[in-house]
Formats: C-alpha cells, sequence, structure tokens
C-alpha cells in the first residue's frame, strides 16, 4: 500500500467541491472531467468516456469561447467565464476559467456548481479569481509532493515551498510542522497565522502553522480552509504510511519468531536427548527424596501441632505488617496484623514492629484495645545480612489480671483514707456543733432585735449598720444567716457521710438476698425523682439463685447508680435506663445501662475515688461510688464501669453466689448519694 497520497486524491477532492469539472492541457487535452458532467455530455453524444480532446465534446461554435477562455486567462486575466449550451431544453453551464500557470505545461480548470449565479460571477474580483487558482495549484503541487517525497521527514522539512505560491505573500511565508514531537521549520511571526491538526486514528500526532516572517501581514480566510484541505488529504497520506509500517513491522516480527522457534526447536532437541540421559538419575534421587520429605512432612506436622497449643496468641509479621503465620484462625495469615489482631484500620500507635525496625531489639510492653488490656512480647526475626525481616509477637490477655490490680489498688486507697477521716471528720465536728448552736441563738436574736430597729429606722432614715443603708441590710441580714445555717447542715452532713465511709460494716451479712427483688423494690423508690429525666426499663434473669448479703446496702448501691444516670441525660433529651440481671456461673451480675452523655477515659479512671465528682456545683460530695465500691468489696464482690463519650455508660456488678459473712454487727445509715 502506498505512503503517499497521488494525483487521484487530489482530483476526487476537486471532484466532492464542483458539480461540474473540466481540466483541460495547453493543447485543448482533455486530462479530466467529473462523472456528473460526463452523464450530462453522454446524453448527446456517444464515446465520451473515451474522449482525449475538448473537440471530441464540444461544438465547433463552442470550442471558439473555450479557445479564447483560455487565451484570456494565460494572458493573466482574471474573471473569465464560459457559457455552455449542451441541450437546447437546459439552462446553459457556466464555467469559471482558470489556469496553473502560462507555460506549455500548464493546466487548464473549467469549474461550475449549480448554485453558481451569473451575478454572483460578476461580483468576484479578477483579483479573488487568482488566488483560487493559486490555492488549486497549491493543492496539486503538494500532493505531488506528498507522492513522489521519499520520507515524513523530508516532506515536512520542504513543505513550505510548495504551500507559498498558495499563500497571498509567497515571498513571505513561514510554515512550521509538528510530527510526533519532532519540529520543522521556523515558526511564523506574530499572531496572524493559521493552523491545522494532523489526526490518525482520532489521535491528534502533530499540527502545522502558516503565517509570515513580518509583522502587518494578515492571512485570508479562504487560506484557512486550505490548510484545512491539506491538512486532511495529509493525513490520509499519514495514516496509510502508519498502516504500511505497522504491517511491515508485523511482517519483520513474524520473521524473527519464526527464526526464534526454529531455533527453539533445535535446542529441545538437544535437551531431550540430555533430559533422557538424566530421567534414571532422577528416578533414584526422588526415591531417596521421597524419603527425606516424608520426614520433613512429620516434622512440620509436629511443629504446627505445638504451634497451635501455645495458649497465647503467637504471629510472625513481616515488614510490611502483614501476617505470615498465626496459631489462631488460618484465615488471618496475609492480612495486616492491626487489622486481622485488633480490627483496627492503620497501624497501632504503640507498634512494636516500628520499635523494633527502630531498635533492633527485643521489645516488651502492655497494650490496651477497647476493653482487653494485653501483656506483648516482639522478638526481632533477622535474614540474610543481619537484616530484620520481620517479628515474632507473643499476645497474651491480662484484662482479668489489671482489674483485679485496679481494684486492689482502689481498696488500698480506700483503707488509708479511712484512717485519715475517721480524724479529719471529729475535728470538723466539734468547732460546727457550736457554729451551728449559735446561728440558732442569732437567729432568735435577729428575729427579736430587728422589730425595735424597725421603729428607730422610721425616725431616723439615715441609719446605717455595718457601713449599710438599713433598708439593705433588712433586706439580706436573714438571708445571709439562713445561708450560714444551711451551711454549717451541709457540713454536718458532709461529715456523717465520711464518718460512714470511713466505719467498716460492723453488722452481718446475713440477709437471703433475691437480687431481682432487691432491683425491682430500688426502681420503685427512685422512680418519682428519675422519671422526669429518663424511663426505667428492667430485663430480670430468671431463676438466679438467692445468696447472703446485705439487701439493704445492695439497694442503696442500685439507687446510687440509677440516679447518677438520670442524670447524666442531656438536656435536651429523654433518655433510656436499663437495668438487667443474669447468672455467670458462681456469680450474679447486674447491670445499670444509660444512654447518657457518657465519660472520657481520665472520668472513668477516677470515678471510685473519694471526694471525685463532675457535679460538685450541683452538691456532689464525690463519696457515692466510692463507697457504693466499699459495700460491694465488703460483699465479696466487685463492680466496674465502660462508658464511651456520647453513647453512654455501663456499670456492672458481680456478686458471689456463696455470699460472704462478717464478724461484725450490719452497719446502720444511708448513702451519701452521687449528686
Amino acid at each position: 500500500m502506498s505512503n503517499r497520497i497521488s494525483l487521484s486524491s487530489l482530483v476526487e477532492l476537486l471532484d466532492n467541491s464542483f458539480d461540474y469539472l473540466l481540466v483541460l492541457d495547453a493543447e485543448q487535452g482533455v486530462h479530466h472531467l467529473n462523472r456528473t458532467l460526463g452523464e450530462l455530455i453522454g446524453e448527446t453524444r456517444s464515446g465520451v468516456r473515451e474522449c482525449s480532446s475538448l473537440a471530441d465534446i464540444v461544438e465547433s461554435a463552442d470550442l471558439v469561447h473555450f479557445q479564447k477562455a483560455m487565451q484570456r486567462v494565460a494572458a493573466g486575466e482574471r474573471g473569465v467565464v464560459v457559457y455552455w449550451k449542451i441541450k437546447d431544453d437546459r439552462a446553459p453551464i457556466i464555467f469559471k476559467v482558470s489556469s496553473s500557470g502560462q507555460t506549455t505545461e500548464a493546466l487548464y480548470l473549467f469549474r461550475s456548481s449549480l448554485l453558481t449565479d451569473v451575478a454572483d460571477l460578476s461580483l468576484k474580483s479578477d483579483w479573488e479569481q487568482i488566488e483560487r487558482a493559486k490555492e488549486l495549484a497549491c493543492l496539486y503541487s503538494i500532493g505531488e509532493w506528498i507522492h513522489i517525497s521519499t520520507s515524513i521527514p523530508e516532506f515536512f522539512e520542504h513543505l513550505y515551498k510548495y504551500l507559498g505560491p498558495g499563500m497571498l505573500y509567497p515571498e513571505h511565508v513561514r510554515v512550521q510542522s509538528i510530527y510526533k514531537g519532532q519540529v520543522f521549520g521556523k515558526p511564523p511571526v506574530g499572531d496572524q497565522r493559521i493552523r491545522g491538526e494532523l489526526k490518525i486514528d482520532d489521535e491528534v500526532v502533530g499540527k502545522i502553522e502558516v503565517g509570515y516572517d513580518e509583522e502587518g501581514l494578515d492571512v485570508l480566510p479562504e487560506e484557512q480552509k486550505l490548510l484545512d484541505e491539506i491538512a486532511r488529504f495529509l493525513c490520509l497520506a499519514l495514516e496509510r504510511k502508519s498502516l504500511a509500517s505497522s504491517l511491515e513491522a508485523k511482517k519483520e516480527e513474524a520473521d524473527e519468531y519464526s527464526r526464534e522457534v526454529e531455533s527453539l526447536r533445535n535446542e529441545v532437541e538437544k535437551s531431550t536427548e540430555e533430559l533422557e540421559k538424566q530421567q534414571t538419575q532422577l528416578r533414584t534421587v526422588n526415591t531417596y527424596l521421597d524419603r527425606i520429605h516424608q520426614g520433613l512432612d512429620d516434622s512440620k506436622q509436629t511443629l504446627k501441632n505445638m504451634f497451635a497449643a501455645i495458649p497465647d496468641t503467637v504471629a510472625l509479621i513481616d515488614m510490611d505488617f502483614n501476617i505470615v503465620m498465626t496459631n489462631q484462625a488460618e484465615e488471618l495469615a496475609g492480612k495486616p496484623c492491626y487489622e486481622a489482631l485488633f480490627g483496627l484500620e492503620a497501624p497501632c500507635l504503640d507498634c512494636r514492629l516500628k520499635k523494633i525496625q527502630k531498635l533492633g531489639a527485643p521489645v516488651t510492653q502492655e497494650a490496651r484495645h477497647g476493653d482487653t488490656y494485653y501483656s506483648a512480647h516482639a522478638m526481632p526475626v533477622f535474614g540474610e545480612e543481619n537484616k530484620i525481616d520481620g517479628i515474632i509477637e507473643f499476645f497474651r490477655d491480662i484484662t482479668y489480671q489489671k482489674t483485679y490490680e485496679q481494684q486492689l489498688q482502689q481498696a488500698d486507697k480506700l483503707a488509708s483514707l479511712g484512717q485519715l477521716v475517721s480524724g479529719i471528720g471529729h475535728e470538723i465536728n466539734n468547732p460546727n456543733q457550736f457554729i451551728r448552736g449559735n446561728i440558732k441563738i442569732v437567729q432568735q436574736a435577729l428575729e427579736g432585735l430587728l422589730p425595735i430597729v424597725d421603729d428607730y429606722y422610721k425616725t431616723h432614715p439615715d441609719l446605717k449598720i455595718a457601713r449599710l443603708n438599713y433598708d439593705f441590710f433588712r433586706e439580706h441580714i436573714m438571708v445571709l444567716v439562713n445561708d450560714m445555717s444551711n451551711g454549717s447542715e451541709r457540713i454536718k452532713r458532709i461529715v456523717e457521710s465520711l464518718k460512714g465511709f470511713a466505719r467498716k460494716d460492723e453488722g452481718l451479712l446475713v440477709d437471703r438476698v433475691d437480687i431481682n427483688n432487691v432491683i425491682e423494690e430500688s426502681s420503685r423508690l427512685v422512680h418519682s425523682q428519675v422519671h422526669k429525666f429518663a424511663d426505667i426499663s428492667l430485663d430480670l434473669g430468671s431463676d438466679i439463685p438467692v445468696f447472703r448479703g446485705n439487701a439493704q446496702k445492695l439497694e442503696q448501691v442500685l439507687i446510687n447508680l440509677v440516679i447518677n444516670a438520670s442524670q447524666a441525660m442531656p438536656d435536651d433529651t429523654r433518655g433510656e435506663i436499663q437495668i438487667s440481671s443474669r447468672q455467670d456461673g458462681e456469680w450474679a451480675v447486674v447491670e445499670v445501662a444509660d444512654n447518657g452523655s457518657g465519660m472520657g477515659e481520665a472520668t472513668v479512671r477516677n470515678i471510685f475515688d473519694p471526694f471525685f465528682t463532675t457535679k460538685r456545683a450541683r452538691g456532689g460530695t464525690g463519696l457515692g461510688l466510692s463507697i457504693a465500691f466499699r459495700i460491694m468489696e465488703e460483699h465479696g464482690g466487685q463492680i466496674s464501669v465502660s462508658s464511651t463519650v456520647g453513647e453512654g455508660t455501663t456499670f456492672t456488678m458481680r456478686l458471689p453466689l456463696g455470699g460472704k459473712e462478717t464478724d461484725t454487727e450490719q452497719e446502720q445509715g444511708s448513702l451519701e448519694k452521687e449528686g
């Protein structure tokens, strides 16, 4: 397939541009007439397709008109028109005549359109007719250059020689072409330029820019049309050349492949002979290896069983955080360790792999994920050149130990605080007794004195007491005294709570406690106080055994937890408090859950500490939950809390069903509610 556009492609372009087209040479020889004109002439003359001269298709009377028109055009005249009456019953054809030059090799172009009007022709200047002839000659020259150029670079390097004569100022033309990144020619000066895109298979592979080497020389719209036509049939030529090159490359590739196949065939034949010689040796070796593999499989299975028997979680992790091997579920292998073991989306903040990568030494630390505590021990795994290829990590669940340790710390704090509180309460209570008694006397004295002073004030309006106007003093003095009395009473209640907190229970835990009855009774007692903020729902387990304890104290613990839950509800939301019970082995478990504001980690960590409260402005003393902790300890039980900010809080009470007895009498008094 040719990779150049031939003259026939240019002629086809002209055929599609005009309804009637006739091309003659200087000797009046017919070089081309389009199909429409040929059919029209064929209606009156036979053998028109074989004609070689203008005289074969034109009557002698009309021949003179064509000859004169050719002479006028050859002399440089523009706007030459020929009228040709082919048939009496048809309107004459109006041909516009142009020439490619004045030499003996010049071509004469007779073109006409059914839409052409004589009036239109009269308006056309000679200059325009000359420019159109130049454009057609330019198209023909470029078509020939495409045909004879030996390569694409050669075509673009000399394109300016063939495109220039079609422009208004040929001596000033500059042409720059870009094809697949390679630049040819010089860019035009200024912004006055025309552009054409080069596309192959809808992909832009280059462009052509045409302009002049001086400012002020304008390009014409017709010149842009000329460049568009040049770009169109140039793209066809490039596409054909690209296809031809592709086919040639595929042929070369196929030939090379055939040579490689032949070479491989020879090698295979030689290798086959060698392999046949080695097969006998391999059979002997295979028998020996089978015995070794069997031993390795047995060892591997033994190692796998030992690995799976390790009670702690063991994981071999590569440097990309992926689990290579684990004694847990096999499907965890290949997954990121932080996702498979802890359900996270990114590596842990205290990642052992990163620490070992930095330190190059084993790492042991405690970690927490959710409500679970782990003791993690990680060791580096070294590969070639003593380079760390990963780590092997051991995880042990120490949640129970941590909980027990926290409870021991809490109990120790409470025991130490009890000794301190007992003495402090006595020292505070003695002076407070004087304050309470004296305030009552002051109240009674003021009640008797104030009427007398009121009468005196009527005749002495400028009276002042304590540098205050008497009317202001009279309005506020009793409020101040009452506040002092209330403050003294509050000190008394706090001291009594401190004494109750410090005093060890002196009664026996001899009640037969039905925990469901305790829950129902506590719910009834707090209903009037709680129903303004939340609804209480019960989910009580059946057949929970009765155990020994102090029903009144357990009731007070539950009341404290429920009231705290109701006070944790947001102001604009009505909450829900759910109390549930169940049996868990040798334990009775009670949970008080709310959907309130929840608590942060720092609050949860200190919630059972004495005097810790988040509601001190509303009168909270911070003793309610610490006393609840002491009561649960006396019963041999446990109390714990889990909370999420914005979601709610759950308190869990665990009481042994075996009960716990002491040698002292049952404590009398009420539990200070957490406020």
